[in-house]
């Protein structure tokens, strides 16, 4: 198996602390590692050897990836030259391993920012999944996590048939799909108990992938060949020139929405959250005596529920009467949102954006 990192994002969603400068996946937001850093050492114990992963990162950040993940070299590295969605993304992915790699070899494309609490567990679960592509190399496989609160920010998959009857690891054919529900219908969804939160991974089989471009979008394929070709070279211009022409669209858009074939592993056991969002990373840290999460020089009365985070040295912040609140500040912004509405300043970063204020991105 070959493993994909994707380290390509910037994570708005936790601006002002994730910059287009210095993305969340080089942060160390919870211990002392970066999260790009926890996901490699978190898949290369399955591996035969470290230079079976790979890392798709922006090429603004090749060096910065080298720096944090000595152990790899540059020719691991997938160079995206702009920011595309997953599709794109994850279609550069395919067509840069398919210069170096068997074609029936399985590919594990994972997040670099997820939270995963029991590491074991998780490589007990990617080995199992990679056996069933091995065995259904004309499947794609997702695993999923059963929800345990509701949040319309995710798609939710639906576990059809078990595709591993009298095995110990179930495997579910997913039988629908739904994306981002509305507040009312997700909480139907996780009450019928038959629908997973959809973590983003995937695996599959290098000649399956291949083929599923090739027959769905076409012309990205092209684009993508083209581009690992030119990034490869060196020729960073000219591929960045190629890339940015492809629309911005999610792996579901492109490929998965096109085939039936999608299976779907179950686990409770790997603790994952999705650290993408600044009430998601409140609910997996742990909060003090009266609910607030802290870092930073912060001072606290009457206050319960918010999350208070400050990169700012020689200052400090006083909260005092509110709760359930967002507070990050950093050197050149302070953001203050309710806690559970703090995704929502992805629409602030697009309004600094047209504004024309990058200095702030």
């Amino acid at each position: 198996m070959k493993i994909v990192i994707r380290a390509g994002g910037i994570g708005t969603r936790l601006w002002p602390m994730s910059r287009k400068n210095n993305p969340k996946q080089f942060h160390s937001i919870v211990g002392d590692k970066t999260m790009l850093r926890t996901t490699y050492d978190r898949v290369v114990p399955i591996l035969k050897n470290k230079e079976d992963v790979f890392i798709s990162v922006n090429q603004d950040f090749v060096q910065k990836t080298l720096d944090e993940i000595p152990e790899i070299s540059q020719k691991q590295l997938i160079v995206e030259t702009d920011t595309r969605n997953t599709g794109p993304a994850m279609c550069l992915e395919v067509c840069f391993l398919e210069k170096f790699c068997d074609p029936n070899e399985i590919i594990a494309s994972l997040p670099s920012d997820d939270y995963i609490s029991n590491s074991e567990a998780f490589q007990s679960l990617l080995e199992s999944t990679e056996s069933f592509i091995a065995e259904h190399p004309d499947y794609i496989l997702t695993p999923a996590i059963r929800p345990e609160y509701v949040d319309t920010g995710y798609s939710y998959f639906k576990a059809g048939k078990n595709l591993r009857e009298g095995q110990k690891d179930a495997i579910y054919k997913v039988a629908g799909v739904a994306e981002k529900p509305n507040l009312e219908f997700c909480q139907t969804l996780i009450d019928s108990g038959v629908y997973y939160c959809h973590t983003g991974m995937y695996l599959w089989q290098l000649k399956h992938i291949v083929n599923l471009f090739k027959t769905h979008q076409k012309e990205m394929y092209d684009i993508c060949t083209q581009v690992a070709n030119l990034t490869i070279e060196n020729k960073l211009d000219e591929a960045e020139r190629l890339y940015s022409e492809l629309e911005k669209i999610s792996i579901e858009t492109a490929i998965t929405n096109h085939t039936n074939k999608i299976a779907m592993s179950v686990s409770n056991e790997i603790g994952w959250s999705d650290l993408g969002k600044w009430h998601i990373i409140k609910k997996v840290l742990k909060p003090d005596e009266t609910e607030n999460l802290i870092k930073g020089d912060v001072m606290v009365q009457d206050a319960k529920g918010n999350l208070i985070y400050s990169s700012v040295p020689k200052k400090i912040i006083v909260v005092n009467d509110v709760d359930d609140l967002a507070v990050i500040d950093t050197p050149d912004v302070l953001f203050i949102s309710s806690l559970k509405n703090s995704a929502e300043v992805k629409k602030m970063v697009e309004r600094l954006k047209d504004e024309g204020r990058g200095e702030y991105l």
